[in-house]
C-alpha cells in the first residue's frame, strides 16, 4: 500500500540526515522507498515491466545542482513528477544522441529522455516521448537501471528517479518531432559517450551533467555484464 505524501516526504527528510552523517540506517532504501512514493510511477506496472524486461540494477547518486538546474526539477515536481525515462538507442553504429537549446554548441549529446503524464503508462511514454524528441519508433528491450538522485538545492534537497532501458528503434526517422526541446540530434559512439562526452559533462559544474555521466557510464557497465 502506498505510503501518505506526508509519510514519504518524513522519510525523506530521514533519509537526508543519512547523507548528511546524522544517522546510520540504509541510505539505499530510503531512497527508493521515498522516490517510488513521490511520484506517480505505478508499483504494479512497474512490476510488470521488470517481469517483462528484466530486474534492473539499482544505484544512488547526489550532486549539487546550480539554482537553474533546481529551478528546473521544481517545475517538474509541482506537477507531481519526480522521474524520467531514459533510453540508450544503438543506432548506425552507435547511439542516438540529443542536444537541447540550454546548451547548444558545448558538445555534449545524450540519451534522450522524458517523463510519463498523469495517467499515462511508462511503456506508452517512453514511445511517445523518444518519437518526439528523436523521430523514431522504438521498442523496449531491456530495464538496465533504477537511478535515485539526491538533486540538491540551496534550499533543500528534491528526490529524483530515472529509469533507464536499452531500446531498439523499428521505425521512422532520426529527426526531432519537437524542435523546441530539441536543438540538434546526432549518433555519437560509445567511446564519445564515455570519453570527451562524459569529461564534458563533469567539467560543467552542472549537477544535472554529473548525474548523467555517472548514469551513462553505469547504463554501459550493465549492459557489458548483461551480454548486450
Amino acid at each position: 500500500m502506498p505510503l501518505p505524501r506526508l509519510d514519504a516526504l518524513n522519510i525523506w527528510r530521514e533519509h537526508v540526515k543519512v547523507c548528511r552523517g546524522t544517522q546510520p540506517f540504509s541510505l539505499h532504501q530510503n531512497a527508493f522507498l521515498v522516490a517510488s512514493q513521490l511520484n506517480d510511477i505505478d508499483p504494479a506496472e512497474l512490476e510488470s515491466i521488470i517481469n517483462e524486461y528484466g530486474a534492473p540494477r539499482r544505484l544512488h547518486f547526489k550532486a549539487n545542482f546550480v539554482e537553474f538546474e533546481c529551478e528546473l526539477v521544481r517545475r517538474s515536481a509541482s506537477k507531481n513528477r519526480y522521474h524520467d525515462i531514459t533510453c540508450f538507442i544503438p543506432y548506425d553504429g552507435g547511439y542516438v544522441g540529443i542536444q537541447k537549446p540550454g546548451y547548444a554548441g558545448s558538445g555534449i549529446f545524450r540519451a534522450p529522455s522524458g517523463g510519463a503524464n498523469l495517467g499515462e503508462s511508462l511503456r506508452k511514454a517512453a514511445v511517445r516521448e523518444m518519437h518526439e524528441e528523436t523521430g523514431l519508433d522504438i521498442q523496449l528491450i531491456r530495464f538496465v537501471l533504477d537511478l535515485t538522485l539526491d538533486v540538491v538545492c540551496s534550499d533543500g534537497v528534491i528526490p529524483w528517479r530515472s529509469l533507464v532501458f536499452l531500446v531498439e528503434a523499428t521505425g521512422g526517422e532520426m529527426k526531432p518531432i519537437d524542435t523546441h526541446e530539441i536543438f540538434d540530434i546526432r549518433v555519437v559512439t560509445r567511446e564519445e559517450m564515455l570519453g570527451e562526452i562524459t569529461r564534458f559533462m563533469e567539467e560543467s559544474g552542472w549537477g544535472g551533467f554529473k548525474y548523467r555521466a555517472f548514469l551513462t557510464k553505469s547504463f554501459f557497465e550493465r549492459i557489458d555484464e548483461l551480454g548486450f
